[in-house]
């Protein structure tokens, strides 16, 4: 690359970062998040930055963690031995990460494309809607993108691209796909980009096409002895990961729900191998068609939004494939390989945040495909085709980021005055009550079944399983008195709970007794409640039922006992926090 383009590339780099910094610390949010995994990560990083190795603190077992790969805790780890213990300090290691991918995304664009292209295309991902809303959580996807996009670039600087697919090229118009080299041959790159696509892989599992494409392009292009050596060597860690999850009795792998209709009504059964098609084609409707096209459009869903989806589709595919008949790179591998990993898992996963990495490549192809299309009108012609597809993704997306924007700075307000859950619903705290008082008022061993349990116990140090997905009292029952569990959380989170738990609790009322309540009654006559579920031998199911029975004062151990609630910090990291968790101080 010439002096010039180094000095462009410099400056448009400055440009887009300055612009993410804004963009992103507009969006800034100290508010947790009500899904389990973040609670899942931090817990783990926690336990590895204290000792306790890669464990399930919120399991009553402790059992050894075998679902998400580790790479993503260790770096929370890092943070959390240096000090940190409030959501803040997370968060901004999460806005950081996902900038960093966003230079890369511009870097990657620049190599293939042009300066001026790769930063249209990583502007566009950064106002995304997908990729603000992953810059808010403490999840893994911003790393896993860093290792994605830093493997694509080095790949194409270390590996090129293969010999074109036909000898025949079309005239002036092919040659206008520029960027990647054939028979490009460095060392030091591809030591790179497989290090990050190993990274990738161990950031999230969905890396693993991430690997095969770098494989794949290695041993086609003739490098069979670099190719092996990263299968080789891929092997060996992922086989040592598979080992520990084969043998733990852990939260099990995605593996475990992928043939499941629906993960969360696991009483619809499963699905057989004939039935993948027509799971991936209904897949490919709800990217294609809703999410792909309400990343800038907003009205996900709506008519203007489907056809945008359509239409970005259509086109991507049209310059994906204009750059593999000039000779595939890692790219153009990957593309098919990660989205035949989405389209095949279950419906119920479907969203915006499995479709992250491929939103720059789509972006990318889509413009090449425009540029194509309008070269035949000539090159200034092409170029006001592609900057007007650009404005009509770009215009409509700042309001829809200033939009966020507002409602962020309100939650960062709210939380300005000690509640950092002020942002969320009434039922995400009153679980937040309900976790913080059991921490108190509860035995030190207490098991709670509860549909959130690494937040359950990040929030007030209790462990705890999700309940069983049945409206089977019998079944339900049993299954408690398997895992030794003697209370039970009813939530209002997300709806789970009212679709299971209402038919359990009426069938069998007096195989329970009520301790507490937080808020007011909800759909169900009820709003958060936690029961105990009584012994076998203390359960009745003849008399007359006029509801759940008050527990005796022997199911809490400081009926008064009313927990002060942190503010911003994470309760699980505050100074003395797990020593408190784990006495028996409070114990009958």
């Amino acid at each position: 690359m010439s002096p010039p383009d180094r000095r462009a590339e410099w400056l448009a780099t400055g440009a887009v970062g300055l612009v993410a910094l804004g963009v992103l610390a507009s969006v800034f949010t100290p508010v947790p998040h009500t899904g389990g995994d973040n609670a899942s990560y931090l817990t783990l990083g926690y336990s590895l930055a204290t000792g306790g190795g890669y464990t399930e603190l919120w399991d009553p077992e402790q059992l050894p963690h075998t679902k998400y790969p580790p790479v993503f805790p260790a770096l929370l780890a890092l943070l959390t031995a240096a000090g940190a213990t409030t959501w803040v300090g997370f968060k901004l290691l999460i806005s950081v990460t996902l900038g960093a991918a966003v230079l890369l995304v511009l870097t990657w664009g620049a190599e293939r494309r042009g300066v001026i292209a790769g930063a249209a295309v990583a502007i566009l991902t950064l106002l995304s809607a997908g990729w603000l809303d992953a810059g808010r959580w403490i999840l893994s996807e911003p790393l896993f993108l860093v290792w994605t996009f830093l493997a694509l670039w080095a790949a194409d600087r270390g590996v090129g691209r293969l010999p074109p697919l036909t000898l025949r090229r079309a005239g002036h118009r092919t040659g206008e796909l520029p960027g990647v080299e054939e028979g490009v041959y460095s060392v030091r790159w591809i030591l790179l980009a497989a290090l990050a696509a190993v990274l990738a892989f161990f950031s999230r599992s969905a890396g693993l096409p991430l690997v095969l494409a770098l494989t794949a392009v290695l041993a086609l292009g003739g490098k069979r002895r670099d190719a092996a050596l990263l299968a080789g060597g891929f092997l060996l860690l992922a086989g040592a990961w598979g080992i520990r999850s084969l043998g733990g009795t852990g939260e099990g792998a995605y593996e475990a729900e992928f043939w499941l209709v629906n993960p969360y009504q696991p009483e619809l059964g499963t699905i057989g191998w004939w039935e993948l098609p027509l799971r991936a084609w209904t897949n490919l409707r709800l990217y294609a068609g809703e999410i792909l096209g309400g990343q800038w459009w907003g009205a996900t869903g709506e008519g203007a939004a489907i056809l945008l989806g359509v239409v970005l589709t259509a086109l991507a595919l049209w310059g994906w494939t204009l750059r593999v008949r000039l000779g595939a790179g890692v790219a153009e591998f990957f593309v098919p390989l990660y989205l035949g990993l989405i389209l095949l898992w279950p419906e119920a996963w479907t969203g915006a945040r499995f479709l992250l990495p491929l939103v720059p490549l789509i972006l990318l192809y889509a413009g090449e495909a425009l540029r194509y299309a309008g070269l035949t009108l000539g090159n200034v012609a092409a170029t006001g085709v592609v900057a007007l597809g650009v404005l009509m993704l770009l215009l409509p997306a700042i309001p829809a980021w200033l939009l966020l924007a507002e409602g962020s700075s309100d939650c960062r307000r709210l939380a300005e005055g000690g509640d950092v859950f002020a942002c969320h619903p009434e039922t995400v705290a009153e679980f937040r009550e309900g976790a913080a008082w059991a921490g108190m008022n509860l035995p030190s061993d207490a098991v709670v079944l509860n549909r959130k349990p690494s937040i359950f116990f990040l929030m007030g140090g209790r462990p705890g399983r999700i309940y069983p997905f049945t409206r089977d009292p019998d079944a339900f029952l049993a299954e408690a008195d398997r895992l030794g569990a003697e209370y039970l959380l009813f939530d209002g989170i997300d709806g789970i709970s009212l679709f299971y738990l209402p038919a359990v609790l009426s069938a069998r009322p007096l195989a329970f007794c009520h301790i507490r309540g937080w808020g007011s009654a909800g759909a169900a006559g009820i709003g958060t409640e936690l029961f105990a579920i009584l012994p076998p031998s203390e359960r009745r199911t003849d008399g007359e039922v006029t509801g759940i029975p008050a527990c005796p004062a022997r199911y809490r151990n400081n009926p008064e006992g009313e927990p002060e609630m942190e503010g911003l910090n994470i309760p699980l990291f505050v100074a003395g926090a797990a020593e408190d968790y784990s006495s028996s101080e409070n114990s009958p």
